[in-house]
């Protein structure tokens, strides 16, 4: 490990050396502030662009995360000022070097916890590519999503996004500094940074940022990505105050310790179901200046009015498993969890409240799924959760789209599936939500990779699909890997590149429940967003 540093716009940066999984050299720089720390009256409002500092900066440790939970012990860590992220690269610009597709990272964690710190997200496995990785930091919670609908307050919604926004402009002024190709820049996440690469493909805001974007787990049509609106007075009243009005609710938040916050934040129930609404997420804003988004996602679709970049997105087929872990997670906070029922799964935005109509939907779902009543519910909560919504997207996005856009399912289960580990049962058949990070990025519960073992087989597919689009755009440009993906060509016979230790490419084959599913939506369509 030695030091080395970079000039950037801002200044000096003092970053380090580390080695990637073939044990060549990449340099690294951690916790770049990208804009302004958003404390005191800039608490809640869009993020302000970083200023310039004097000296050398030190960039070899983690910036601090959002005020949050720690996904695995539970504590509570961060702070607010959290607007950084971190750079990777295999070289550093010289004469005659030529410039290197960026990939951009957005963590997961339902937008209320997660970070971009190495030990989750480390370079190590994609960095075997020639690429220049980011990944980032941003508001999270009640910081990142509180939403009150007069403007003059400057708390709209959506700060959190709007930081991944400012994040982006940072990778567009700065990462030529570190070899990276500004005009060629693939913005990715998954779960909830998944939905947020899609928003940004929906947003006016990041329109011109990136180039490309890979969708792993989620997106816009997902229920759980939307929160409510005008709720300052509830966290208030959680906190033991009084606010007349959100105005005033706002302005107590604002000079209320972090801590006091997140704590009020901690009281109010977050969603279990699709059926509820999340108290902190994204939402649409009314139309402002500072808006990252002022219309229903579906509608944007449909119109074409979004920003066309080539995608690639999918979804694992157990995803549902993730419902175990946040049951888990419950269970350790004594939270009272309702008993399953079918009903649970009709989306929110969808306003059905007739008991017919819920008896209807409930008896045209009833035969896609185990009458087991001993069954985990993977299947409905892996459909009503992600897979209905992502392959909604992928279709509506086929009618308008002037880009290819790629669909995936992942069934691969190995020692590297990164849910399934946390949760010790690697033993189950499938692939979780969440597995799929593990064979892109080494985290604190990586096992060693064994040379020619499955576990480094199908990493280095992983890696090689997400990189060959990064690139140039296409997956598979050439016969490499003994498949070829091709996009999405048939929106009534949706085809994926099935990702397990081999790959094929073949039809959906939830295609009987997505059918199903679809014919409700039709029926009592999506339209509650605001």
């Amino acid at each position: 490990m030695s030091d080395v540093q970079v000039s950037i716009e801002e200044g000096t940066l003092r970053g380090t050396t580390e080695k990637n999984h073939a044990g060549e050299t990449i340099y690294e720089f951690h916790g770049i502030p990208y804009a302004k720390p958003p404390l005191n009256d800039l608490r809640f409002r869009p993020p302000v662009p970083v200023e310039a500092w004097e000296g050398v900066k030190d960039a070899t440790k983690s910036g601090s995360p959002s005020v949050s939970r720690d996904y695995i012990t539970r504590d509570i860590i961060g702070s607010e000022d959290c607007l950084s992220l971190n750079v990777y690269t295999r070289r550093l610009p010289s004469e005659g070097t030529e410039k290197k597709p960026v990939m951009v990272f957005i963590h997961g964690g339902g937008l209320v916890l997660g970070s971009s710190r190495r030990e989750s997200y480390g370079p190590e496995l994609l960095l075997l590519e020639d690429i220049v990785l980011v990944t980032l930091n941003y508001r999270l919670g009640i910081l990142g999503f509180l939403s009150v609908d007069e403007p003059s307050l400057g708390a709209t919604g959506n700060a959190g996004l709007k930081d991944q926004s400012m994040a982006l402009r940072w990778v567009q002024r700065n990462i030529k500094y570190f070899n990276g190709d500004p005009n060629n820049v693939t913005l990715f996440g998954e779960s909830a940074g998944s939905a947020s690469v899609h928003a940004h493909i929906l947003s006016p805001m990041s329109k011109g940022l990136f180039h490309k974007a890979i969708l792993q787990s989620g997106c816009c049509l997902n229920s759980w990505f939307w929160g409510l609106k005008n709720n300052a007075r509830e966290v208030v009243e959680a906190m033991g105050l009084e606010a007349a009005t959100e105005t005033e609710a706002v302005n107590i938040l604002r000079t209320a310790p972090v801590l006091d916050i997140f704590k009020a934040q901690n009281k109010i129930p977050d969603a279990l179901f699709p059926q509820q609404r999340r108290p902190f997420s994204a939402v649409i804003e009314v139309p402002n200046p500072e808006a990252f988004l002022s219309e229903n996602p579906a509608d944007i679709i449909k119109k074409g009015t979004y920003n066309h970049v080539p995608i690639i997105m999918g979804y694992t087929d157990k995803e549902g498993m993730l419902n175990d872990f946040d049951m888990s997670v419950l269970n350790q906070f004594d939270v009272i969890i309702p008993k399953f029922a079918l009903k649970f799964l009709i989306p929110f935005e969808s306003d059905v409240n007739k008991e017919e109509d819920i008896l209807e939907i409930t008896s045209q779902l009833q035969p896609l799924y185990s009458p087991d009543p001993n069954s985990r519910h993977h299947d409905e909560f892996t459909d009503a959760n992600f897979l209905v919504g992502i392959l909604e997207a992928a279709r509506l996005h086929k009618l308008t789209a002037t880009v290819p856009l790629f669909l995936y399912r992942i069934s691969i289960s190995t020692e590297l599936n990164f849910l399934k580990r946390i949760m010790k049962n690697l033993n189950e058949p499938g692939c979780s939500h969440a597995d799929d990070l593990g064979y892109l990025f080494r985290t604190e519960l990586s096992p060693v990779i064994e040379p020619g073992s499955v576990e480094e087989r199908s990493m280095r597919n992983f890696v090689t699909l997400w990189t060959n689009f990064a690139k140039c755009g296409h997956p598979t440009p050439d016969e490499s890997l003994s498949v070829v993906w091709h996009p999405v060509d048939d929106v009534d016979d949706l085809k994926v590149l099935n990702i397990d230790r081999e790959l094929e490419f073949k039809r959906v084959p939830e295609k009987e429940r997505f059918e199903a599913w679809r014919k409700i939506m039709e029926k009592w369509p999506r339209v509650k967003y605001h």
